[in-house]
């Protein structure tokens, strides 16, 4: 007689779950909540295996991230919109640490490439919008085919693109605009447009034409090339400190600007923010100068467009940028730095900027695609262990003349070389069972020289560029060429960076077309 089963101790029954003697006789309710328990079971272990498989693959493929999305004009990046004037340009925010806020910065995508083009603005720049995207489409004129991202930061007015050592105006707002153009964007235009950190064009007009030179000087690992219009270059001067005063007095009421932006007139960091007096550095980095002004004299249109008193106000700034133009050419040419002067005229308008931007378009490129990459800065010192002068520029000038002193050998005397090693065979066994027997100690022997490294240390601070030596093995032929492949006296004077790319133009007045 079969016994009824004995209940269950309800302490041994776990939480949510019931007992039965017949699963037939089970509420409908339990056996729905097992059916969606176990559902929940399964999804669970295939996240984990998932999970587990991604691992795995990250750990055999050496943990590389997926790289940013380069490119694609198209898609729209997360946080930003579509802005109103169209060409695929987008206004994206992006966080500023040193500034604590975030900055507009009006974005359009490459077709592919990793270069990039910053446009600064002017004096009077809007919190709103980019003048490059409303008086001039610089999207229009750096079209698709151009395949560089577009860069134009939104604000920034009376700034001189510069970090402030104080705060600016009444509200003692802070301003570190290099910390944001040279770290802080760079970092988001990588990750979110796949922009690299040293493939990129910086261009200035006006207010920004001088900073945007100070940039590329003090940021060659960032910057190939830089296009300057209608820039004041010289302001390490009771004028130049006048002038900036006056501009941002003008423009923005920073009445302590003169003083809070890099301290006392006539102070190192005056010095340091003056395009001018650092110049040399583009030809220390190889690095590309495009400028240009305009003549002052206003065109039709322009009239047409100006009132009276701003006609006035175009002619004197636009005359004032021509001479400093000029000078800033002489002062580049001088350093030996790759200068390419961009005739043009007109006033000190928007409309002589959209000229310069579409006359100096292709050869910013050419230099994006050409000039190569400054990835890291290099400081020359003396044996003393003290920073060299110039050492650079000197260290540059020694590559190369060491370059152009290494031996050619031609695809000719190669084979001369290689005929001629067949029939030598059996002299070189006699004389190597006769050099067996010799008093030479293998410290002097050639052989011993195989085990030197390929580049042993310096035993003076000096660096001695000796011709190449010629070896009894080689032929007539080679022997001749070795001879005659150290360069002339004339070729070792060569600066750097010279060559079809960093040919400098002789700066002459700015003819009007």
């Amino acid at each position: 007689m079969p016994t009824s089963p004995e209940p269950l101790d309800a302490r041994l029954v776990a939480d949510g779950w019931q007992t039965s003697a017949d699963a037939d006789d089970a509420p409908r309710s339990a056996r729905t909540g097992r059916g969606r328990r176990r559902r929940l079971a399964g999804i669970g272990i295939v996240v984990a295996l998932s999970l587990g498989l991604f691992g795995i693959s990250s750990l055999v493929s050496g943990g590389n991230k997926a790289s940013a999305l380069a490119g694609h004009p198209e898609v729209l990046r997360e946080g930003c919109t579509w802005d109103k004037s169209g060409n695929y340009v987008q206004n994206c925010k992006v966080w500023s640490p040193s500034q604590n806020k975030f900055v507009i910065v009006q974005i359009r995508a490459s077709n592919g490439s990793d270069s990039g083009v910053y446009l600064l603005d002017g004096m009077r720049a809007s919190e709103e919008r980019s003048a490059w995207t409303t008086d001039v489409q610089a999207a229009k004129v750096y079209d698709g085919s151009s395949d560089t991202t577009l860069v134009m930061p939104v604000g920034g007015a009376s700034s001189f693109y510069t970090d402030w050592d104080g705060g600016a105006g009444d509200q003692n707002a802070t301003i570190k605009q290099e910390t944001f153009l040279t770290s802080e964007l760079p970092d988001y235009l990588a990750t979110n447009f796949g922009v690299s950190k040293s493939n990129n064009a910086i261009i200035g007009l006006s207010m920004s034409g001088g900073p945007a030179v100070t940039l590329a000087e003090r940021h060659p690992e960032q910057f190939k090339v830089v296009q300057a219009m209608s820039g004041y270059y010289q302001i390490d001067n009771p004028i130049g400190a006048a002038g900036v005063m006056a501009s941002q007095t003008l423009v923005s009421n920073y009445i302590n600007g003169i003083v809070n932006m890099w301290g006392t007139p006539g102070s190192q960091r005056w010095t340091d923010n003056d395009p001018s007096k650092n110049v040399g550095k583009l030809e220390e980095n190889g690095q590309t100068l495009i400028i240009s002004s305009g003549n002052g004299f206003l065109t039709t249109s322009e009239l047409a467009k100006l009132s009276q008193q701003d006609q006035i106000s175009a002619m004197a700034l636009e005359m004032l940028s021509a001479v400093s133009t000029v000078l800033m050419q002489l002062q580049a040419a001088q350093s030996g730095a790759s200068v390419i002067s961009l005739p043009n005229y007109g006033g000190h308008t928007w409309e002589n900027w959209g000229r310069g931007l579409a006359d100096g378009k292709e050869h910013v490129l050419e230099a994006l695609r050409n000039n190569p990459p400054v990835t890291e800065k290099v400081t020359v010192v003396n044996a003393s262990g003290s920073p060299e002068p110039d050492g650079a520029a000197k260290a540059t000038r020694a590559a190369l003349v060491a370059a152009k002193a290494s031996p050619t050998i031609t695809a000719a005397a190669l084979a001369e070389g290689s005929d001629a090693e067949g029939s030598d065979t059996e002299e070189s066994s006699a004389a190597g069972s006769s050099a067996a027997d010799s008093s030479v100690p293998p410290s002097d022997s050639p052989a011993s020289d195989s085990s030197a490294p390929a580049s042993a240390p310096a035993t003076t601070s000096e660096t001695v560029t000796e011709s190449p030596s010629v070896s009894p093995s080689m032929s007539t032929q080679q022997q001749a060429e070795v001879g005659t492949a150290v360069p002339a006296a004339d070729d070792a004077a060569a600066p750097a960076g010279s060559g079809p790319a960093a040919s400098s133009v002789v700066p002459s007045t700015v003819p009007a077309r």
